[in-house]
């Protein structure tokens, strides 16, 4: 039997979502009824998706091993992760793999993958019974030190369990792009609108969803601020991360790139949106995620400039506020992260490299290596 993820709307203007499907064509019962949920409870489609991918990837490691995923255990779902840092051809029944092999995914994947698995399990907890609760508290976020483990802690009669899955907890620097590196992608652009939206994700640390879904009333010129409207059902859906609305103040020359762009290209197109279709049909219609995609695909063929990203654009942003000293509360709240922890742990590297930056321009190290 083989599952697939399958994409799905219940009805035209309803909102896009994803189920898995076996090999019959059909649902898969348990995770048609947690991804139904996380739609119905606002979780963005991009959510819902991730978490379909990532549950599909577990109910073939479920068929491989002959288990109901009511009857897994902790120390039995070690091997759903250890199965999971195969490469994908070292996947199928049967096959062994040599030590030195390297690790096919990310540790951000693997603790995304995680995180789905406890959430369906917190889900199904509720429904059914049969359903190991324990296997809900699989992300019980504590501070472990190196490691943290997939199952913190449990408390039985005072006891602290740990769980036997760890996965590194340190994750790759964030990509960033220079002052010079943005000046060579708006030069790159042919279109104003295309320089605008490279302006604004520099300018403001939106993301791509967040910048897709503004409209002309989000732009305040007077007060010099982008107004982030959490919105439901865009056309393009596109969405606000957590539906967390926030004002970001932005500077007065991204305004007048605005101004410039409205009045040499979007003209009195009937359209609400500030990034629309313009040059090819639909002509009026939003801009999409696979229009920004062909377009860094465009960019980054002519710049050369092979990390560059609407993500590494809001890497830049936050780098550059926290480099200008500003309070990690206050960058929380311009990114839109769910609390100051989170921007902690994504930009934790930036103080070793100040340190080092310190240390160099005092002579104490050259070149990364102490003088004796």
């Amino acid at each position: 039997m083989s599952f697939a993820v399958q994409r799905l709307r219940l009805t035209d203007d309803g909102p896009l979502s994803y189920t898995v499907v076996g090999g019959d064509g059909l649902p898969v019962a348990a995770v048609e009824d947690f991804l139904a949920y996380l739609a119905a409870t606002g979780a963005s489609p991009n959510t819902v998706q991730g978490y379909a991918y990532d549950l599909r990837d577990f109910f073939v490691w479920l068929e491989q091993v002959r288990l109901d995923f009511r009857r897994v255990r902790l120390e039995v779902l070690a091997q759903f992760f250890e199965w999971l840092r195969r490469p994908k051809p070292a996947r199928a029944a049967g096959v062994f793999v040599l030590p030195d092999v390297g690790q096919a995914l990310e540790n951000t994947t693997l603790q995304r993958k995680r995180a789905a698995l406890a959430s369906f399990y917190r889900f199904h907890a509720r429904r059914d019974e049969r359903v190991p609760a324990l296997l809900g508290n699989l992300l019980a976020r504590q501070p472990t030190g190196r490691f943290v483990p997939m199952l913190a802690h449990t408390r039985r009669g005072g006891e602290v369990e740990h769980s036997p899955i760890r996965i590194p907890a340190h994750r790759k620097p964030p990509k960033t792009l220079s002052n010079d590196e943005v000046q060579r992608l708006m030069t790159a652009c042919n279109r104003r609108r295309d320089r605008f939206l490279i302006a604004l994700l520099d300018d403001s640390g939106l993301r791509i969803s967040e910048a897709l879904g503004l409209r002309h009333a989000d732009l305040n010129l007077r007060r010099g601020e982008i107004h982030v409207v959490p919105r439901e059902n865009n056309a393009n859906h596109a969405r606000v991360k957590g539906m967390k609305g926030r004002t970001v103040p932005v500077s007065p020359e991204l305004f007048d790139r605005y101004a410039t762009y409205m009045e040499t290209e979007y003209g009195a197109l009937d359209c609400d949106f500030v990034f629309a279709n313009l040059f090819r049909a639909p002509i009026g219609s939003p801009m999409t995620r696979a229009n920004v995609n062909e377009l860094v695909e465009r960019l980054q063929k002519r710049t050369g400039i092979a990390h560059f990203s609407p993500h590494a654009c809001r890497h830049t942003y936050a780098t550059r506020l926290l480099r200008a000293k500003v309070p990690i509360e206050v960058v929380a709240e311009l990114l839109g992260h769910s609390s100051s922890q989170t921007t902690a742990e994504v930009y934790s590297h930036l103080d070793v490299e100040d340190h080092r930056r310190v240390l160099l321009s005092a002579g104490i190290i050259k070149d990364g290596v102490p003088d004796q």
